[in-house]
């Protein structure tokens, strides 16, 4: 089982919403397959808070022919997060920032242990913001 990170922009997206339904929108597949799990994180306000929106095992990657991005990607097996807060200031958050470019890279596939476990480990806290 392989990890993803997507971020959800909400300067060109609009704020993250929660829905029924676990799923990412993206123009970039990385090499993601049926079985792997996506984290999905989200910012808000200047200076940026950084929140965990969901994560979710990929079930279906859908080739889309309209509208701005070329793939969504869904699963049923998730956990709702948002709005989980991440400190931005932990080490496996700054080192998630460094190998996504802050995010500029879109889907990008995470095989550090210690950013995993991050992840991992602020999914099972109740700090919401």
């Amino acid at each position: 089982m392989r990890h993803f990170v997507q971020y959800h922009n909400p300067d060109k997206m609009n704020r993250f919403r929660p829905s029924a339904t676990f799923g990412i929108v993206t123009n970039k597949r990385a090499g993601l397959v049926e079985g792997d799990v996506v984290w999905l994180v989200t910012g808000e306000g200047r200076p940026r808070r950084y929140f965990l929106c969901e994560t979710f095992v990929a079930e279906k990657i859908t080739s889309r022919s309209s509208g701005h991005f070329r793939y969504r990607i869904s699963g049923s097996d998730g956990k709702a997060l948002y709005p989980l807060r991440v400190d931005k200031a932990s080490s496996w958050f700054q080192e998630l920032l460094r190998v996504t470019g802050n995010f500029r890279y879109g889907l990008q596939r995470i095989s550090n242990k210690e950013i995993i476990r991050g992840l991992q480990d602020v999914s099972t806290t109740q700090w919401r913001d």
